[in-house]
């Protein structure tokens, strides 16, 4: 029997090219039994046999009126993909950021009054979506913690004048460098919805290694907040799937630590 459906790659299981073909039409839109018999070129026991199993499995459903559709185990599929695409995005954008400026490129998401690193890059190797790199710091007076502190406090204490100014031209800038840990650490805001802080992202060099003013050049820091800017979609995209909240449950577990 030829099977007619689009898109469709036969392998050398005969069973399964029968269900790629149902889905094929499945991904065009809701389909009745007699389109789908007609699009494949299955026999009408054969789909309905098919069909029946898929539902067992999730993979197919019935809407309101009786057609077929895409069921809800293939539509969670898709967000693992998904999310598994935006991890691959967002690995390369920390290797390109590294790869262009020779620092030690990190990720940090916020937890409590802790910030955690939740992916990194380093000089020597690159770690990104691992267990390893999720780290719990408190937060403090580096230049991470103050783009932090610049968008949420996180003390419950009264801001100064001085303070209140200085968080000010942190959110309007949008980046903040400083030194910490005996390097030179520039940190950059990364964008959430609705003008919110969804994480920050730092690039770490030794003092010997930067200019005499200890400052990271305008070029920098440019292609500092271009990468800041497409985290930011990556990480949307994590956040739509629900599965980025995984990384609050690993991070429970982590206590402070100092930065590497």
């Amino acid at each position: 029997m030829t099977i007619t459906a689009p898109s469709m790659v036969p392998s050398s299981v005969g069973v399964l090219n029968k269900i790629s073909a149902i889905l094929a039409v499945l991904e065009e839109g809701p389909a009745c039994l007699p389109t789908v018999v007609s699009e494949t070129g299955l026999t009408r026991p054969t789909v309905h046999r098919l069909v029946l199993a898929m539902q067992d499995l999730g993979l197919v459903e019935a809407d309101q009126q009786g057609q077929f559709i895409v069921g809800p185990r293939l539509t969670r599929l898709a967000l693992v993909a998904q999310h598994a695409i935006a991890d691959c995005e967002l690995q390369r954008e920390l290797s390109g950021l590294r790869a262009t400026t020779g620092a030690s490129v990190r990720l940090h998401q916020r937890h409590g009054d802790q910030r955690i690193c939740v992916a990194e890059a380093l000089r020597h190797k690159s770690v990104v979506g691992e267990a390893k790199p999720v780290r719990a710091v408190t937060i403090a007076a580096d230049p991470v913690s103050r783009v932090f502190l610049a968008w949420r406090g996180f003390s419950r204490g009264h801001k100064t004048r001085d303070e209140v100014l200085a968080c000010s031209r942190i959110r309007h800038r949008g980046w903040v460098q400083g030194i910490a840990d005996g390097g030179l650490v520039l940190a950059v805001a990364v964008g959430g919805g609705d003008g919110d802080l969804s994480a920050v992202l730092s690039l770490s060099s030794p003092l010997q290694r930067t200019r005499r003013e200890a400052s990271h050049g305008r070029e920098v820091i440019t292609i500092a907040t271009e990468t800041a800017a497409r985290i930011s979609d990556r990480l949307r995209v994590k956040e739509a799937t629900g599965l980025v909240k995984g990384l609050e449950g690993r991070a429970r577990g982590v206590g402070p630590q100092s930065v590497e």
